[in-house]
């Protein structure tokens, strides 16, 4: 049980952050790049839960640090990332789980991960942060992680629903 959580959760984290990296950023769209990272971490912890929603924000942080061009400070990702998991991943009820709940949940999360990174990174002494630029970067990335949500988070818990029928958040 517990190798198949872990294979769906490394395969769509590591496919997030290869699409992220070599496409999303690329495309030159207005705003913030598409967080698909964050919203894949998102969507794991409405399709398992809490813990795991943290352990793929950790291994998401981890590769998004690691990965070039690594403009932040590294575990800065990986500590809002956790975060961002495991708070979904609790804070929503899975009775309450309707699409626009998950919208609003990503959307929040997806602000949150740029207002958080930004914060930690002027607290740790980096000088890379453009606080003029944080609205409307925030902004744009909420609006791009409702626009993905619906489509990511019904896929992935498609996935988990048919590789792990035991796992179900319930």
């Amino acid at each position: 049980m517990i190798w198949r959580q872990a294979l769906i959760i490394g395969t769509f984290i590591l496919g997030a952050v290869l699409i992220e990296l070599t496409v999303l950023t690329r495309l030159g769209i207005p705003g913030a790049t598409p967080d698909l990272v964050v919203v894949t971490v998102v969507a794991i912890a409405l399709a398992m839960g809490p813990v795991q929603g943290a352990v793929a924000g950790f291994s998401a942080g981890v590769l998004v640090d690691l990965a070039p061009p690594g403009d932040t400070l590294v575990g800065v990702n990986a500590i809002v990332y956790v975060a961002i998991g495991f708070v979904t991943g609790y804070a929503v009820d899975p009775r309450d789980r309707t699409v626009p709940v998950m919208m609003g949940m990503t959307g929040l999360a997806t602000g949150a991960a740029v207002l958080l990174i930004s914060g930690l990174d002027t607290l740790l002494g980096s000088d890379r942060v453009d606080w003029e630029q944080v609205p409307e970067l925030t902004l744009s990335s909420a609006l791009y992680g409702i626009l993905l949500a619906p489509a990511l988070i019904l896929g992935v818990a498609w996935v988990v629903r048919k590789a792990t029928p035991e796992v179900l958040v319930e």
